[in-house]
């Protein structure tokens, strides 16, 4: 044996026989995620808009101490939605998620910066993360991570339920007021072949601002799936009154292990306030279709060839269709 094979050999022993009498041995390992796509305007206000863009990068670590505790931090890199255009070249980091995890049989404790559970099945099921958000997080109806801590149980392989307490002002934002928002929720797979979630929120003022969202999915033997989701926003922005109404429908067919169609239609609208004539968010209310062919050439390479279009409900907005090619590495 040589040198080198011999000193490779009395490292890796320790391990080898930790393993070998069923010990625990730490472990963690870097991540990454990258969003870009090219799009072009096609209809409408989007004839003279075309791109190549990196939409978002994802750099992370994960490390499991023990089978009972686990680390996990998580930086966003991409362009802030609140900025010009202009400042589209210029790249924001945030912390993501920066939190432990503690787990005892069904019991699962979460805290520090998490990822919220209000829409983590609908992303997992509608699978396109990378080319379009779910509704909820799409409209900022919900952040998808904040400062706070996650209690979550799981019954058995048809119900679980979980409680969040966080800051509510999202991943991006700090908070100092005292004010927190409450989440309760729960996931269950009855009947058959259907697996649906319930959430509903509070984040107390003067007024409370709330939210309830209702999701379910219907799977056919791995061949295709049907989803629908409602999410209603009473209060908005702790005005009484400012409600919003958000509804999504998809649905995906697997032409085999590599190819699959898919398909979306979201509508989201606002009411008309006491002696008003116009809804209140008429400038963001309007119908979204997103509709496509999704290539899986390797397991973490997915890439998709898609139409997205907006109709604007205000008469004075015209809406645009777009044809994109998106793309999602993940390492």
């Amino acid at each position: 044996m040589k040198l080198k094979e011999l000193s490779l050999f009395f490292f890796f022993l320790p391990q080898l026989l930790f393993a070998q009498e069923g010990e625990f041995v730490p472990t963690g390992k870097p991540f990454a995620t990258i969003y870009a796509n090219f799009h072009r305007g096609i209809t409408g206000s989007a004839v003279d808009e075309g791109a190549f863009e990196l939409v978002r990068g994802y750099i992370g670590y994960e490390y499991n101490f023990s089978p009972d505790f686990y680390a996990k931090i998580n930086v966003d890199v991409g362009s802030p939605d609140d900025l010009s255009p202009v400042s589209k070249i210029r790249r924001y980091a945030y912390f993501k998620n920066a939190y432990l995890r503690y787990t005892q049989n069904q019991l699962k404790i979460e805290f520090g910066l998490i990822s919220t559970t209000q829409y983590k099945l609908q992303e997992k099921i509608w699978e396109r993360r990378y080319l379009m958000k779910t509704i909820a997080d799409e409209h900022r109806l919900g952040a998808s991570a904040d400062l706070g801590v996650n209690f979550y149980y799981k019954f058995n392989e048809l119900l679980d339920a979980d409680l969040t307490i966080m800051n509510g002002e999202g991943y991006s934002s700090l908070q100092m007021d005292d004010v927190f928002k409450y989440s309760v929720g729960s996931t269950f797979k009855i009947p058959r072949n259907f697996t649906s979630r319930i959430v509903y929120d509070i984040m107390p003022k003067k007024i409370s601002e709330s939210t309830l969202l209702f999701f379910t999915s219907y799977d056919f033997r791995s061949k295709w799936n049907l989803a629908g989701e409602v999410v209603y926003r009473q209060n908005n922005g702790w005005k009484a009154d400012y409600n919003i109404l958000a509804l999504s429908f998809y649905g995906k067919y697997n032409l085999n292990e590599k190819y699959q169609l898919f398909a979306r239609y979201d509508k989201v609208e606002s009411n008309i306030l006491e002696g008003e004539t116009l809804p209140w968010h008429l400038s963001n209310d309007g119908t979204a279709i997103v509709a496509g062919i999704q290539f899986r050439p390797l397991k973490k390479i997915t890439m998709a060839l898609n139409y997205h279009d907006w109709y604007p409900w205000a008469a004075n907005m015209e809406g645009g269709g777009f044809i994109f090619f998106d793309l999602e590495v993940k390492m």
